[in-house]
C-alpha cells in the first residue's frame, strides 16, 4: 500500500537519497520553439565534465520548424537525442513533464524550457554537482536577461529572486507553521525553466496536473519531505521575456489563480491595493531606470513601460485571486508499489470486447511494473449464485472479483444507480484496501461507487471509453440511425423505448422548460396499472430527464478522467460538467508484441482486397460497405468480412447476407494470434461505422500491420485516419462516396504505397502503463488521509426488507410498531469483528409511548434496547454493540421486541451503521 512519507532514513535523522547520480536525462517540452532551439542544442552539445546524458524532447504540435530542427540535430548531436510528438490537447505543464520523466532513464532529471539557453560549457556539471549532498531534493538555475532584452525587462528582472547572483540553500524551518502565506510562497520558490530533480524523488512525487506552478508545488512537497532546495547562481541560463502589458496581465491572472487555489494566498486583495502598490513602486522604479538606462532621453519611455507592466501584473494577480477553488497540499509518497482496483462492466473470459481487453492488458502491464492489481467486474453469475454476491476468481495471474448482477431493474434509474451494487462495492473496498480505484466503466455497476471511493479518501480515475455519460444507449445514435450531438433530455425516453423516434427533438424541447408537465405524465404512469399503455409509455420519464445530471455528476466526482480520443473528450466537455484540467486526452495502449507488418502476399488475380474486422452490429456500418461493394461489382475488388456471423439468429446479419454479392465473403472470427498473418492478404481495412467511434482498436492494429485505412469521416475515426497520409475518409453512411474512395485505390497507381509510408505511432500497453503509473502517483500525492469506510451506513427508512406495521416518517425515519421488523443488508467478503450503531428518536411529546427492542447481526442477538420513555424532551440515543459478521450472514435486524415471545414496544429508527472497530463510529 502506498503511504505518505516524510523520511526514508533513520528516525530522527534528515532524509537522504539512496541512489547515486550516474546518468542524466535532459528533458525539454517544446512548442513553436524554432527561435531559440538551435542555440539551446548548440549549448547542450558543448557541455563537458558532467555525467553521461541524453536528451528527450516532447513536442505538442509545433508548425514553425521545431520538429525539423530536432530531427536534424539527432543526426549530429554528441549524445542520444529522442523526439516524441503529442497533440496540443495532451499538453499540461505537470503532466507533460511527467511524460518526459517517465520516458527517460537518467538518475537525474534536468528540465529545460525551449528558450532557456545554458551559459558556458560547465553549466550541466555545476548543476549536477549540487546533488553530491544527498539531502538536496532539487536545484534550479539563475536566469540572466537576454542581451537584447528591453530595458524595462532588465529593470523588472533585477528584483526577481530567480535572477539573483547569490546562492541559496533552503530548508523547511522549524517554525514554518508560524509563517504567513506570503512568507511561505517565498520559501517554496522554485523555477523549472532550468532545474534538476533526482528520479527517485520524482517517482515519489510526480508533478501535479496544473496549468501553472507545478514547480512551486514540487518544491513545497520536497521541503516538507525534509529535503533541501538549492538556487545555484553559478549555473546560469539566458532567459527572459519582453511581455507587453496585455501578456503581463494574462500571465499574472494565471499566477493569481494558482496562488489562491493551491497556496490559499490572495496576492492583491482589492483594486485599491493595485493603486497603492503602483504608487509605492514609482520612486524605486525611477531610481532603477536611472541606473539601467544611460540615455536620459530614453528614461521616461522606459519608466512608462515599467509602470504599465507593473499595473498589468497587479491587476492580473487581483483578477486571478477571486477563484473560489482551493486544493490541498501535495505530499511525498514512501515509494512502495501501488495496489489498484480496476472496475469494469465485463471481463474475460466472459466478455472480450475492447474495454474489457484493454483493462486486462493494462492490469497485466502494471503488474509487470511491480504493482498489484485487482479486478472488480460485473458477472451474470452461475446458477445458484446469489444476486450481488462477490466471488473471488483468478485470470491470467490477476485476482478477479466477480459481482453477480443479472441486470434485473425495478426502474429505469436502477440501470445506472443501483444501491445493492454500491453496498457490495463498499465491502470490496474494505476487503481489497486499494490505494486507488480506476473505473474503466460504470455501466452495469452503479454511479454512486465513485462517491463511495472518494468519501473513503481513495484516489479515483474514470476512463471514458464511450458516450454512456451522455447516452443511455451508449453510442449517441438512435435505432433509426440518426446521430445525436448530445443528450436529448426527455426525448431519450422515446429512444430507450424505441418508439416515436421522430418526436425526440420535440420531446427534448418540451422537457427543457415544462418540468411540471413531465411530473404529471410521470405521476400518471406511476398510478396506472402494471402493463397498461400509459405505464409502458411514460414510466421512467423523470428518471431519464434527471439522468444527465446524475451520471455526469458521478463522472465529475472522479479525480481524473481519461479519454482515448479528443473528439470524445470535447463531446463530454461541451456538457459543461467537467473541469478541463482534470480531463486527460490519452490514447489507449495495446499489445504490439504479437502484431507485425509482414510482407503482403499479392492477390493472384490482381484484385484489391478490402477487409472489415470487428463486430457486425448495425451501427458499425456493414450495410454501407456491402452496398458500396454492390456498386463496384464489375471491378477487380473483393471484400472479406471478419467477425462473428450468424444470419439465422441475427436479423442484421441476414440482411447483410442478402445484400452481399459474389465479391463479398463472410470469413467469421479468427484467433487473434493469427492477426499478422490475416493482414498479409488485406490491402486496405475499411471502418465504415455510422456512430461516433472513439479510438477504434482495429485502426491501430491496421497501422501496426502496415495497412492503410478507409474510414468514415466521423468522430475518432477522422481523428486517427489522416486523409491522404495513412488512409482515406468518406462521408459517413454514404455507400456512393465509399465506392468512390475505393475506386480511387483501384485506379490511382501507387496510392496504396503512398498511404503506407507514414503511419502514426501506436502506443504500446507498456508505454501506457508507464504514463498511467505516474498519473496514479500524482493523484496519490494529492490525497488526504483516508477516511474509515463503513460496511453499512443507512437511513432508518432505507431498509432492504421489512415486515409488519412499520412506516416512513419524514425523509429518513422508520417508525416501527409492535409486531414489525426491519432488515438492513450489507456485504462482507470476509469474516470480521464489527461495531454496530443504532440511532433512535423518542419525541418529547409522546410521554406515554414506551420504546424498546433488540438488535441482531445475522442470527446472533447483539443486545437489547432497554425500554425507555421520553418525558417532555426529545431523546436521540446512539446505542453501540459489538459482534462478528460472517460473509453469508451480513444482515442487521432491528425489532421492537426483547425476544421472540415479547414483550412488544415501538421504535423510531434514525440510522444504522456497521463498521470495523478500529474505524470508530
Amino acid at each position: 500500500m502506498v503511504t505518505p512519507s516524510d523520511s526514508n532514513s533513520a528516525p530522527g535523522s534528515p532524509p537522504i537519497r539512496t541512489r547515486p547520480i550516474g546518468s542524466v536525462s535532459v528533458l525539454i517540452p517544446t512548442y513553436q520553439g524554432a527561435e531559440f532551439l538551435e542555440r539551446l542544442l548548440e549549448a547542450l552539445a558543448s557541455q563537458s565534465g558532467a555525467p553521461p546524458f541524453d536528451v528527450l524532447a516532447v513536442d505538442s504540435g509545433s508548425t514553425d520548424g521545431t520538429l525539423e530542427i530536432l530531427a536534424a540535430a539527432a543526426g549530429y548531436f554528441p549524445a542520444p537525442l529522442v523526439v516524441e510528438s503529442i497533440h496540443s490537447a495532451e499538453f499540461d505543464h505537470g503532466d507533460t513533464r511527467n511524460r518526459l520523466a517517465g520516458s527517460s532513464a537518467g538518475d537525474l532529471l534536468v528540465f529545460l524550457t525551449q528558450d532557456a539557453i545554458p551559459v558556458g560549457p560547465d553549466w550541466l556539471r555545476r548543476l549536477v554537482a549540487n546533488f553530491e549532498d544527498r539531502q538536496v531534493g532539487a536545484a534550479y538555475c539563475r536566469n540572466a536577461p537576454r542581451p537584447d532584452a528591453r530595458p524595462a525587462t532588465q529593470v523588472l528582472s533585477a528584483e526577481d529572486p530567480g535572477y539573483s547572483t547569490e546562492r541559496r540553500v533552503v530548508e523547511l524551518p522549524a517554525d514554518w507553521r508560524d509563517l504567513d502565506v506570503h512568507e511561505r510562497r517565498v520559501l517554496y520558490n522554485f523555477n523549472d525553466v532550468a532545474s534538476a530533480i533526482p528520479r527517485e524523488l520524482w517517482e515519489r512525487h510526480p508533478f501535479p496536473r496544473t496549468s501553472f506552478g507545478e514547480d512551486v508545488l514540487m518544491a513545497r512537497a520536497l521541503l516538507h519531505g525534509g529535503f533541501k532546495i538549492v538556487y545555484d547562481a553559478e549555473a546560469v541560463v539566458e532567459h527572459s521575456h519582453d511581455y507587453d502589458p496585455r501578456e503581463t496581465l494574462s500571465r499574472a491572472r494565471i499566477d493569481g489563480r494558482f496562488n489562491a487555489e493551491w497556496l490559499d494566498r490572495i496576492c492583491i486583495g482589492s483594486k485599491k491595493d493595485i493603486e497603492h502598490l503602483c504608487r509605492r513602486f514609482e520612486a524605486p522604479d525611477a531610481r532603477a531606470v536611472e541606473e539601467f538606462v544611460a540615455d536620459p532621453d530614453q528614461r521616461p519611455a522606459v519608466l512608462r513601460e515599467v509602470a504599465q507592466r507593473r499595473r498589468a501584473g497587479f491587476a492580473g494577480l487581483f483578477e486571478g485571486g477571486v477563484s473560489p477553488r482551493r486544493f490541498g497540499a501535495t505530499r511525498m509518497l514512501a515509494g512502495e508499489p501501488m495496489h489498484v482496483l480496476l472496475c469494469v462492466h465485463g471481463f474475460p473470459p466472459d466478455t472480450l470486447a475492447g474495454t474489457e481487453v484493454y483493462t486486462l492488458e493494462l492490469a497485466r502491464a502494471l503488474q509487470a511494473r511491480g504493482h498489484r492489481c485487482t479486478i472488480l467486474t460485473r458477472s451474470p453469475g452461475a446458477e445458484g449464485e446469489e444476486e450481488f454476491s462477490v466471488h473471488t476468481t483468478e485470470f491470467e495471474g490477476l485476482r478477479v472479483l466477480r459481482l453477480v448482477h443479472r441486470l434485473e431493474h425495478k426502474s429505469l434509474e436502477e440501470s445506472w444507480s443501483k444501491p445493492a451494487v454500491e453496498e457490495a462495492f463498499r465491502s470490496v473496498l474494505l476487503d481489497v484496501q486499494p490505494d486507488l480505484v480506476h473505473f474503466q466503466h460504470l455501466i452495469h455497476l452503479s454511479i454512486g461507487c465513485v462517491a463511495i471511493a472518494r468519501d473513503a479518501g481513495l484516489a479515483t480515475v474514470l476512463h471514458c471509453h464511450d458516450y454512456w455519460a451522455l447516452c443511455a444507449r451508449v453510442q449517441l445514435i438512435r435505432p433509426d440511425g440518426e446521430r445525436c450531438e448530445s443528450s436529448m433530455g426527455a426525448g431519450c425516453l422515446l429512444c430507450v423505448k424505441d418508439r416515436d423516434l421522430d418526436q425526440i427533438p420535440r420531446a427534448r424541447r418540451l422537457g427543457s422548460f415544462a418540468r411540471p408537465l413531465l411530473e404529471r405524465f410521470a405521476g400518471r404512469a406511476h398510478r396506472a396499472p402494471e402493463g397498461s399503455s400509459v405505464r409502458r409509455r411514460w414510466e421512467g420519464l423523470l428518471d431519464i430527464v434527471d439522468r444527465p445530471r446524475a451520471v455526469l455528476g458521478a463522472y465529475a466526482d472522479a479525480d481524473l478522467l481519461v479519454s482515448p480520443s479528443r473528439f470524445l473528450r470535447e463531446k463530454l466537455l461541451s456538457s459543461g460538467a467537467f473541469d478541463a484540467d482534470r480531463f486527460v486526452f490519452s490514447d489507449n495502449g495495446l499489445r504490439t508484441d504479437g502484431l507485425a507488418a509482414l510482407k503482403k502476399r499479392p492477390d493472384p488475380r490482381g484484385r484489391l482486397r478490402v477487409a472489415f474486422i470487428g463486430t457486425l452490429a448495425w451501427y458499425k456500418g456493414g450495410e454501407t460497405l456491402i452496398r458500396a461493394m454492390q456498386r463496384l461489382g464489375a471491378e477487380r475488388i473483393v471484400l472479406d468480412v471478419y467477425g462473428a456471423f450468424d444470419p439465422e439468429a441475427d436479423e442484421h446479419h441476414a440482411e447483410l447476407q442478402r445484400l452481399a454479392g459474389d465479391n463479398v465473403s463472410f470469413r467469421g472470427r479468427f484467433d487473434n494470434s493469427k492477426l499478422s498473418e490475416v493482414y498479409t492478404e488485406i490491402d486496405v481495412l475499411v471502418v465504415p461505422s455510422i456512430w461516433f467511434e472513439n479510438s477504434p482498436i482495429t485502426i491501430h492494429e491496421a497501422y501496426l500491420a502496415g495497412t492503410p485505412v478507409v474510414a468514415s469521416d466521423l468522430g475518432g475515426m477522422a481523428e486517427y485516419v489522416r486523409d491522404g497520409v495513412d488512409g482515406l475518409l468518406f462521408e459517413p453512411g454514404s455507400d456512393e462516396d465509399l465506392a468512390r474512395v475505393l475506386l480511387r485505390l483501384l485506379r490511382e497507381p501507387g496510392l496504396i504505397d503512398e498511404l503506407s509510408r507514414d503511419f502514426m505511432d501506436v502506443k504500446s500497453i507498456e508505454d501506457n502503463a508507464i504514463e498511467t503509473e505516474y498519473r496514479y502517483r500524482a493523484l496519490l500525492a494529492r490525497q488526504a488521509e483516508r477516511a474509515a469506510l463503513p460496511l453499512l451506513d443507512a437511513r432508518g427508512n432505507a431498509t432492504d426488507r421489512q415486515s409488519g406495521p412499520a412506516e416512513t416518517q419524514g425523509t429518513d425515519l422508520l417508525l416501527m410498531r409492535p409486531g414489525s421488523s426491519a432488515e438492513y443488508h450489507f456485504h462482507s467478503l470476509q469474516e470480521r469483528d464489527v461495531q454496530v450503531q443504532v440511532e433512535l428518536l423518542a419525541l418529547g411529546g409522546e410521554t406515554g409511548l414506551e420504546l424498546g427492542g433488540r438488535v441482531l447481526l445475522g442470527s446472533e442477538v447483539l443486545g437489547e434496547i432497554e425500554p425507555f420513555v421520553a418525558e417532555g424532551t426529545d431523546l436521540t440515543p446512539k446505542l453501540t454493540y459489538t459482534g462478528r459478521v460472517h460473509p453469508g450472514d451480513a444482515v442487521l435486524t432491528v425489532e421492537p421486541r426483547l425476544s421472540e415471545t415479547g414483550p412488544d414496544y415501538h421504535l423510531r429508527v434514525v440510522s444504522v451503521r456497521v463498521a470495523e472497530p478500529e474505524s470508530g463510529l
